[in-house]
């Protein structure tokens, strides 16, 4: 039997996680408004080359009662997270978030595009990993693109590369999507040609407490490229009930 609750115990803290190659900047906009409302952090996806070891050094620094919304190995992130302490993270944002392991094909395709990060070629890294029709709106490019790669070089090649390397080894995550009964936001620009619409069905269908949002006008940087949008997903998230079983 599922049971809906209504928390009333205090407000619980919110933790951004950033997909590899960004920092904070990649929310700035949500981080401005929401840290108004309740305790608001950020993560970032570093310290090992693999999802289970950065998980094993970030959880016991993380607040005890949190939602976690995450993009790209963040969120990949936000799922090993939920799976370990599920009785501490509330809900899930899943942002151009992959639960599967990559093929073979596609970590090799990721090898190739670290040969920029081990020459230090960030800039030419971040147009490899990132086309240009990443950004949907073409006279929006060139700034984003920008701030993208303000974003890369304050990491630097080295933190990139086992970011990298973390998303290249990263176990199928679709068991955990099964086991989560926390509400889960998953979220893609509605143009992005990153993300694979029928994936991100596959991800509604797995989870239990899942609704898919498609952002209109955005590519894979949603929170860049339509900030106010995802901030009011984001607050439709934190406003949602918990799902007991």
């Amino acid at each position: 039997m599922n049971v809906t609750v209504r928390s009333t115990s205090p407000v619980e803290a919110l933790v951004f996680i950033p997909d590899h190659g960004m920092t904070s900047r990649l929310f700035a906009a949500q981080i401005d408004a929401l840290s108004l409302e309740r305790p608001v952090t950020v993560a970032l996806p570093i310290g090992g080359e693999r999802i289970e070891e950065i998980a094993t050094r970030l959880l016991p620094h993380l607040p005890q009662r949190m939602a976690l919304i995450g993009q790209g190995l963040g969120g990949a992130l936000a799922l090993e997270l939920q799976r370990r302490a599920p009785d501490r993270v509330s809900r899930l944002g899943l942002i151009a978030t992959s639960p599967f392991s990559e093929t073979p094909p596609e970590a090799a395709e990721r090898e190739t595009r670290m040969i920029a990060l081990r020459a230090r070629r960030v800039a030419e890294w971040l147009s490899q990993e990132y086309p240009p029709g990443a950004i949907a709106a073409p006279q929006a490019r060139s700034a984003l693109r920008s701030e993208l790669l303000a974003q890369a070089e304050a990491l630097g090649p080295e933190t990139i590369l086992a970011q990298a390397r973390a998303l290249q080894r990263r176990r199928d995550l679709q068991g955990n999507l099964r086991r989560c009964l926390a509400p889960i936001a998953i979220i893609a620009g509605a143009a992005d040609p990153l993300c694979s619409t029928r994936r991100l069905n596959v991800m509604e269908t797995l989870a239990p407490a899942a609704k898919l949002h498609l952002v209109e006008g955005a590519g894979h940087f949603p929170t860049l490229e339509a900030p106010e949008t995802m901030l009011a997903l984001f607050r439709s998230l934190l406003a949602q009930p918990l799902v007991l079983r």
